[in-house]
């Protein structure tokens, strides 16, 4: 049985809202010991429907609690729109499992189709989604990780959440970004 620690150190990563005329979005990551510790929080500008995310997350991961993170979690893998992060090439810059998190199975046949009719770089974009392990189900959400064994994720995920089906740091991650709302 692998034991994990009460305060283990997790990112999670959520856009926050936009609107069709934005060209920047706010990438939020919160960086969370546990699931009821908050010790730090960044920030990052995205382009809206760019290929910037996957970047952007690992300039996040570099920052100030590189050495204590264990697992990165990021709210699906799309951000601003369809600005795709790939979740191989964090692990790969990062050495630190990823792990993406969804409320339902993704449509991966929709969106390829909507890439097709609106990205002139679709291909790169479709070979990122096909690259992605399968979806699969935990509890009530969905997962795609790398760089983890799934019973460890599991106990990561019940060991970061609080009252939420997903761990903490993404739960607040959310709120922080619909605080962008009203700005």
């Amino acid at each position: 049985m692998v034991h994990i620690k009460d305060e283990i150190g997790v990112l999670g990563i959520d856009d926050g809202p936009f609107n069709k005329g934005s060209k920047i979005v706010i990438l939020i990551g919160t960086y969370f010991r546990g699931n009821k510790i908050l010790d730090g929080v960044y920030f990052k500008r995205i382009k809206k429907d760019g290929m910037d995310s996957t970047e952007k997350i690992v300039e996040i991961v570099k920052g100030k609690h590189r050495k204590k993170i264990n697992v990165i979690f990021l709210d699906g893998i799309t951000f601003g729109g369809f600005n795709i992060a790939d979740i191989h090439e964090i692990y790969e810059k990062t050495n630190i499992p990823v792990v993406a998190i969804m409320n339902n199975l993704p449509d991966y046949g929709k969106i390829e189709k909507v890439l097709m009719k609106y990205f002139k770089d679709y291909e790169d974009r479709i070979s990122i989604l096909r690259s992605m392990p399968k979806p699969e189900r935990f509890e009530d959400i969905y997962v795609q990780y790398v760089g983890i064994e799934r019973e460890t994720l599991e106990l990561i995920i019940k060991k970061t959440r609080l009252r939420s089906k997903v761990p903490e740091c993404l739960r607040v991650s959310h709120i922080i970004g619909r605080g962008f709302l009203h700005l």
